[in-house]
């Protein structure tokens, strides 16, 4: 009778562990890219050459860019300006892993879903700019990144077929006349070229005002407003935050949370509620999470 109870409550916990099991894995599986990819995948391979790829899943209207280690790029968190070759470095030094992450977002306007680091404590050096190639699925499937295993088998899938030559390239800096070894990237020269080509179609179609409101410097917030503005979210204004609310909030004038709202909130890490929004779709309160946007 003991082992006959023994051998029940066996099979109840082999049960209960394998459906605890499926429930993980559909959990994993609905957060992944399988369910939830946006319009838009932009990825970031960083090492000795640099590239950021934007994916276009509906459309394959697909772009990439090249960065030569040696160009500088605003840095937010009040870095200033840094090489590309070095960023890996800093965010080591600084225990920061989304640095990167956050650094092209800011450079290409865009929200930068997953970065891959071939080497993140290494200083690169170079001038040139790299040639567009296919991403490597080495790296893809094996480098260091923010990536699930789920997300990284779907991107390997999408670009398992893919040619080199089917990636639209975007310039984006010059040769400082006045100061030979120093190239910048030219953010405003980026964003008038680049703009509605790396949109988002889902922000397009919802086409919700937003009003930034910022506690501290305009600046950044007009950069933070670039980046929306370059997913194709529409930012109608930018004011000074009175109240100075400390937390970052997402304000939602409708019943039901739009994707804008939440994409906004998820992305930046604020809590997305509904209330009031004066004339506008959707209040971005910056809070303290302009901080780690700051940019000098």
């Amino acid at each position: 009778m003991r082992s006959k109870t023994s051998q029940y409550l066996y099979y109840i916990i082999i049960v209960f562990v394998g459906f605890y099991i499926l429930f993980k894995f559909y959990e994993i599986f609905a957060k992944s890219l399988f369910m939830t990819a946006p319009d838009r995948i932009n990825i970031l391979l960083y090492g000795p050459e640099t590239y950021y790829y934007s994916l276009d899943r509906a459309n394959n209207r697909d772009y990439a860019i090249a960065f030569q280690p040696d160009v500088k790029v605003d840095v937010p968190g009040g870095y200033g300006t840094y090489r590309v070759g070095s960023l890996g470095k800093l965010a080591l030094l600084d225990d920061d892993s989304e640095l990167i992450k956050n650094t092209f977002a800011l450079t290409t306007t865009t929200f930068v879903h997953f970065v891959f680091l071939e080497h993140d404590d290494e200083v690169y050096y170079g001038e040139k700019i790299p040639e567009i190639q296919k991403p490597s699925l080495k790296k893809i499937l094996f480098s260091t990144s923010n990536a699930s295993i789920l997300d990284r088998l779907y991107l390997a899938l999408i670009l398992f077929d893919d040619k080199a030559d089917g990636y639209q390239p975007i310039s984006f800096s010059e040769q400082k006349e006045e100061v030979f070894d120093d190239i910048s990237f030219e953010n405003e020269l980026f964003f008038k070229d680049s703009i509605g080509l790396l949109f988002q179609e889902t922000y397009r179609d919802e086409h919700e005002s937003i009003q930034v409101l910022y506690p501290g410097k305009y600046a950044t917030a007009q950069r933070i407003s670039d980046l929306l503005e370059g997913n194709g979210i529409r930012v109608s204004d930018i004011s000074y935050d009175i109240s100075k609310h400390e937390t970052c909030e997402v304000v939602y004038s409708s019943d039901s949370k739009s994707h804008t709202a939440r994409d906004i909130g998820s992305y930046f890490g604020c809590s997305v509620k509904p209330g009031k929004t004066d004339v506008y779709d959707i209040l971005f309160l910056l809070g303290g999470v302009e901080e780690k946007w700051k940019v000098n």
